[in-house]
């Protein structure tokens, strides 16, 4: 067992030894700042990149052809259109005289259930529901400790094949069609008289204890005159690539008149979500570039005086609103469709009026200006020319990813630094405490010895007596 006297007779201790570190340590202090800096800038690119990233899924919605092709509907109560891009424009007249209901079975009360759906009911036998052509399929086996509810569920489970399903309403089973219209439900005995005993005979009265039959409807109604009948309420082969949606009848002599148009709204939106995104993005890469106060360093923008960030500020400033040479629109540039230019940093305002005015007049103008094809074949348009910019900063060989990896090798080559320069610090502390702990021994051993000898010196000295 060794005893550690670092301090006892030197009066250097532990706290002696920390402080020498310390001194030391100050290279490490200016690698740990440099890393947290490159930590930092490497974080505003990837910002820089997701931004970017932004403003691209925002501008390629006026590359797609569905945002200038989009069609609308407008009025309708009673019957609604969902329309495409391929609908027909024009007024459609649509009268509804009958709404398309389904068939169903009214079980009448089922006395061996005692108001109980989970009772057992003690019957046997077997019955089908809307059997196959060989009248084999959809058969329902009942047992002894079937109950109304199990019953039930043994329908819906095969309500695929049947295309009917059960509801259990006031202790009675209720049998309804799947789908929609004049379709019957085919119930009977398979084996046993199972039907009567659950009030779905269809042989009995009503009135004595047998199923109440309601017949399914075809939905009636007419377009712009021509009379239609049809099974479901949603029909889509009336009107070319269009569903005619049916909620309430007319009463006689009424109808819906509905309007099919060109639906400019989309454009507006996807022109707006990018001068939205355009804004955000070059407010936030002017943060990034913000001179700052000087002797105020918290007020430096993480990327202060980065050229290739300044180089994509200017360009993409320019690029939106300088004027582009294409022979499939005689738009020049975006001003003429309501995007301008407002402030010295570059940012853009829509006027909606003017982009509305400009597809009103000649709509594939417009979209040629966005995006069309040369005679090469070739892609050409404000949207391609903006794109392929932000694709050289944020493709997977882009500067943005020439820039980060670079910050990860330096930020590797840091931490090999930061781990030689603690190892050299171990070592050395190691060094100092063996070092001082050498001398106090050698102080406590001078201190012994000179004891001894004191005591030996006074030993020789006469000795005086009375």
């Amino acid at each position: 067992m060794s005893i550690n006297f670092l301090g006892s007779y030197s009066g250097i201790d532990q706290s002696t030894i920390d402080q020498l570190i310390a001194v030391e340590k100050r290279p490490l202090i200016l690698l740990s700042e440099k890393k947290t800096n490159m930590e930092t800038q490497k974080n505003a690119w990837n910002d820089v990149r997701t931004r970017l990233t932004n403003l691209f899924d925002k501008i390629k919605a006026l590359q797609n052809s569905e945002t200038f092709s989009s069609k609308m509907a407008t009025g309708g109560e009673s019957a609604t259109l969902t329309v495409s891009k391929n609908t027909p424009e024009g007024t459609y007249d649509v009268s509804v005289t009958q709404l398309a209901t389904r068939g169903s079975v009214v079980g009448g009360m089922i006395s061996a259930a005692a108001g109980d759906s989970t009772k057992e009911l003690g019957l046997t036998g077997k019955f089908s529901i809307n059997p196959d052509a060989h009248e084999s399929g959809n058969v329902i086996e009942v047992t002894a400790t079937d109950t109304v509810r199990t019953i039930s569920e043994k329908i819906n489970a095969i309500s695929n094949e049947s295309g009917v399903r059960s509801a259990i309403i006031d202790n009675r089973l209720v049998l309804s069609n799947v789908e929609t219209g004049d379709t019957a439900i085919s119930i009977s005995d398979v084996e046993g008289t199972t039907l009567s005993g659950l009030g779905l005979s269809t042989m009995e009265l009503p009135e004595n204890g047998g199923a109440e039959v309601i017949a399914g409807k075809n939905a009636l109604f007419s377009v712009n005159g021509v009379s239609v009948e049809r099974t479901s309420n949603n029909v889509s082969d009336v009107i070319e690539y269009t569903t005619i949606n049916l909620t309430k009848e007319h009463e006689a002599g009424q109808s819906d008149s509905i309007v099919v148009s060109k639906d400019i709204s989309k454009v507006e939106e996807a022109v707006k979500g990018f001068v939205d995104q355009y804004n955000s993005t070059m407010d936030f890469i002017s943060e990034k570039l913000k001179a700052g106060t000087p002797g105020e360093e918290a007020s430096r923008g993480t990327l202060a005086g980065d050229s290739s960030l300044i180089r994509l500020q200017s360009t993409l400033r320019s690029m939106v609103t300088s004027s582009i040479a294409n022979e499939n629109t005689g738009i020049g540039d975006i001003s003429q469709l309501g995007v301008s230019t407002v402030d010295k940093f570059g940012q853009l305002s829509f006027d909606a009026s003017k982009l509305t005015e400009a597809l009103n007049n000649d709509p594939l103008m417009v979209e040629n200006f966005f995006s069309s094809e040369n005679a090469e074949g070739n892609e050409i348009g404000f949207v391609s020319r903006i794109n392929g910019y932000i694709d050289s900063f944020s493709s997977s060989t882009g500067i943005i990813k020439g820039k980060t990896d670079s910050f990860d090798r330096s930020l590797k080559d840091i931490n090999k630094q930061v781990e030689s320069f603690n190892l050299r610090m171990e070592r050395k502390e190691a060094y100092y405490v063996n070092m001082f702990a050498k001398l106090d021994t050698a102080l406590m051993q001078a201190e012994s010895q000179m004891g001894w000898l004191t005591s030996q010196i006074a030993s020789m000295a006469p000795t005086n007596s009375k």
